[in-house]
């Protein structure tokens, strides 16, 4: 071997270590930082569920409806995270797979063929209920045949008791039709059992009337999520069964008022 071949050589041989403590660096980082990084974010989404709800987060029974079930999804263990949206796309979307669920409906309100599978149990009862100004008023417009009625827009279930006759006034919420009310722009508001007691227990003077509609209410998960479904359903079985939904409904009307 010549002189300078062996200089060469030598030279490397000086430099090799160094070169392979680098190499050694790069993939510690590649695999002790990076990778981890990304197995948490991945973690991070199975454990979350994306839930279409109503954009009226000023309706109690919105806001109640979040509340009890977000907390079922972290009885299971799962977070939440709520997509608010006009009333009547929460249901489209969550119809058209474009989120984990919808929020709270009535069976009525959810298409048939839809990929959206209810929990075991309802929530609660929904009731649809006429509210009046006060006792003069609610004695004057028993029927609700030609009247200026006020609901809220977005709803299926409300298209169905609509008469045909009325004056509808569709608004975003209860605290609007209770405005409307007031000054006397509609003669009825229907609106949800939850959201009227809630006005009531801010307007003592207002009167709720029968129910005009009564059906169960769930929460709907998407089919591709219907593990979900048996623990969801018992920690919403437990959660009444312990009274603390009617607890939860109860503060809640007390303390939201429009």
């Amino acid at each position: 071997m010549k002189h300078g071949d062996s200089l060469i050589l030598k030279e490397l041989n000086n430099h090799r270590p160094a070169a392979l403590l680098a190499f050694a660096t790069i993939l510690a980082l590649f695999s002790s930082s990076a990778w981890p990084h990304n197995r948490s974010v991945e973690k991070s989404g199975e454990n979350t569920r994306v839930i279409t709800t109503p954009s009226t987060t000023s309706e109690v029974s919105v806001v109640l409806g979040k509340k009890i079930v977000r907390q079922l999804y972290t009885s299971c263990g799962l977070n939440v995270r709520y997509l608010d949206v006009p009333a009547a796309r929460a249901v489209m979307m969550a119809e058209k797979s474009q989120s984990d669920g919808e929020l709270a409906r009535i069976p009525m309100a959810v298409k048939e063929n839809a990929p959206l599978l209810p929990l075991h149990i309802p929530i609660e009862t929904a009731r649809l209920v006429p509210l009046f100004l006060n006792r003069e008023s609610a004695n004057a417009h028993t029927s609700l045949s030609g009247e200026r009625i006020g609901f809220l827009n977005g709803y299926r279930m409300i298209a169905t008791v609509l008469p045909e006759d009325a004056t509808q006034v569709a608004t975003a919420d209860t605290f609007q039709l209770v405005s409307l009310l007031k000054r006397q722009r509609i003669d009825v508001a229907l609106t949800l059992e939850w959201d009227a007691l809630a006005a009531r227990h801010q307007n003592p003077e207002m009167v709720i009337g029968e129910p005009v509609l009564e059906s169960p209410i769930y929460h709907w998960v998407h089919e591709a999520r219907q593990n979900d479904v048996p623990c969801l359903s018992e920690a919403l079985s437990e959660m009444k069964t312990s009274g603390e939904l009617q607890q939860i409904l109860r503060e809640g009307i007390e303390s939201s008022s429009p």
